[in-house]
This record gives C-alpha cells, sequence and structure tokens, in this order.
C-alpha cells in the first residue's frame, strides 16, 4: 500500500529558521541589546600629571587596569629579570608608549595582572602635555623653556649620544637621544612615582698641615710634609705632587705617598746654588677626601 501521508520539509523549516535568526539579530541590533566591542587604545591628546597620570592611565594601575583602559599591548618582553615587564602600547595616532611594571609587593613582575606599573615612558605623542606646559615638541625645540617650567630639574649626562632633564621629586623625566650615524635627535618623555632627593653626602676634606725641611749628616736636604684630614687626624696613602724651584729658576716635579702618621718625604739631593729654594704643593689626592687648598700650608721656601 502507498504511504501517502505528507512528509514533512526539513530543508523548508530550516531555511526558515534561519531567516527568522537572521531577522531576530537585526531587530536586536537595531535595538542595542547586542553591542560590538570595539579595541581600545591609548589616546593620542590629553593631560600629563608628573608622578601621577598620563591620559587614561595612572602610575600604580594594575596590569589588568591598564589593558582595559588601552587594550591589549602591541608586545612585552622581560626587562632585568622581570617577567614580561615592559609593555609596548600604540596611540590613536601612532605613538609609542612602554609601561614598566613590578610586583605588587614591589618586587620583580611576574606577567601577573596584579603587577603594577611604576613607570610610563612616551615616544612621538605631542598631544600629551604636562601640567607645565610641556610636551615633546616643546622639549626638542626649546631645552631651556623645559629648565623654565621645572626649574629644580637637573640635566645629567648619560653618554656622548645621550642626555637628560630629570625633576625625581615631581616624577618627571625628558630623554634626549641623537643618532650615531644621521645626527638626528629624538626626544622622548617619563613619568614615574616622585621621589625624594637623597640628602647631600657629607664631603671630606684633606689638608697639608705643614712642610719642614731637614739635613742628613751627609749634607742632603729633604722636605717632610704632613698631611691631615679636617678633624686633625693622620691621612695614610694620601698621593702629593710638588713642585721644587732652584734660585736659578730651574724646576723639579716630586710626588710622594704619605705614610700611617701622615707624613711624606722629599729627597731634594744637595744645595749646590745660593739663593732662595721653594717647594710648592700643586696637589694632594686621596679616595673619598677633597684636596682643600684655602686651609693648606702651600709652600715653604729654604734659602741658602
Amino acid at each position: 500500500m502507498a504511504d501517502n501521508r505528507i512528509k514533512p520539509n526539513f530543508r523548508k523549516i530550516s531555511f526558515s529558521r534561519h531567516v527568522l535568526s537572521l531577522s531576530v539579530l537585526s531587530a536586536l541590533l537595531l535595538s542595542g541589546l547586542i553591542f560590538i566591542t570595539v579595541l581600545a587604545a591609548a589616546p593620542a591628546e590629553g593631560v600629563v600629571a608628573e608622578g601621577v597620570s598620563v591620559p587614561g592611565v595612572e602610575l600604580g594601575f594594575t596590569r589588568a587596569e591598564v589593558e582595559a583602559a588601552w587594550g591589549p599591548p602591541e608586545y612585552c618582553q622581560n626587562v632585568n629579570g622581570y617577567d614580561q615587564g615592559s609593555c609596548k602600547f600604540i596611540a590613536d595616532d601612532g605613538g609609542q608608549i612602554f609601561v614598566r611594571y613590578r610586583g605588587a609587593d614591589g618586587g620583580p613582575a611576574s606577567n601577573s595582572p596584579g603587577d603594577v606599573a611604576y613607570f610610563i615612558h612616551w615616544y612621538q605623542l605631542a598631544g600629551w602635555v604636562t601640567t607645565a606646559g610641556v610636551n615633546t615638541a616643546l622639549a626638542y625645540n626649546d631645552p631651556d623653556a623645559v629648565l623654565a617650567a621645572y626649574p629644580n630639574a637637573t640635566t645629567s649626562q648619560q653618554s656622548l649620544f645621550d642626555w637628560s632633564i630629570d625633576d625625581p621629586a615631581l616624577g618627571i623625566h625628558i630623554y634626549y637621544h641623537t643618532d650615531y650615524l644621521s645626527g638626528a635627535l629624538s626626544v622622548s618623555m617619563g613619568i614615574s612615582f616622585p621621589t625624594t632627593p637623597p640628602p647631600p653626602q657629607e664631603e671630606f676634606f684633606v689638608r697639608v698641615s705643614s712642610i719642614d725641611f731637614y739635613t742628613s749628616q751627609k749634607n742632603q736636604y729633604g722636605a717632610r710634609v704632613l698631611i691631615q684630614d679636617d678633624h686633625g687626624q693622620y691621612m695614610e696613602g694620601a698621593l702629593v705632587s710638588a713642585t721644587w724651584t732652584e734660585p736659578d729658576g730651574s724646576q723639579v716635579t716630586l710626588s710622594g705617598t704619605s705614610d700611617q702618621f701622615g707624613k711624606v718625604y722629599f729627597d731634594l739631593g744637595k744645595l749646590k746654588r745660593r739663593g732662595t729654594y721653594t717647594l710648592a704643593i700643586e696637589d694632594v689626592v686621596i679616595s673619598g677626601f677633597t684636596f682643600d687648598p684655602a686651609n693648606s700650608v702651600l709652600s715653604a721656601t729654604l734659602t741658602k
């Protein structure tokens, strides 16, 4: 017997459901119930608060918070033993930003979402302007204006091709680099947590306390130079340079090192000419001390 029952058209039903799904999706999109995620990026313009923040990100943000603000980095790499401790981000206009991380406990970064941003360094972002009105364009064209904006900043030369303007107390840094081959100058900027400058180290001085002449049994002359610090302690190991001038103007350069009693002995030989001889101290060198000529005996004379 023939089967005259109506067979379901599965292809048609399936197609109808597909059409229905597209219709529902379109309606949801139009109603705003479904959102398309757009990757974030660092803004090309904004205010930099020295030692605090750059547009969209603050120092102290976790790695997760930085990526929530700017999106995923272009890449990260290990730096000085810090696991993925430096990450590069690209701003809307193509500027480059590098974020340095350390662990939440202050130790090395461990490539953890909880790692903390402690230094932010940027290139080619003239739209980032500090509260003092400084950006990379101004720093490039007028370094003196940068120093005027940050009167407590200091300049330092790292190499023949690199120097910087830094104010650690504000947490602002401007870096200058000259390309070895082309001679082109580039300028970048960075912020870090403000730090209190270390107190000035105590300076220690060394001086010549006295110069005495003496003779030996063979009529040989010598000079005895006493070296002490500014507290009167004998200084052992001080290298003393001096000039011995004879009556006719001829000179001899002398040098010697002080003994445990702070004394340096110079052999002057026999005095063959009549007249005045002069021993003049040129320099005193010892590690950790500064020669103090203003409070030293710098010369002594001997007349034959």
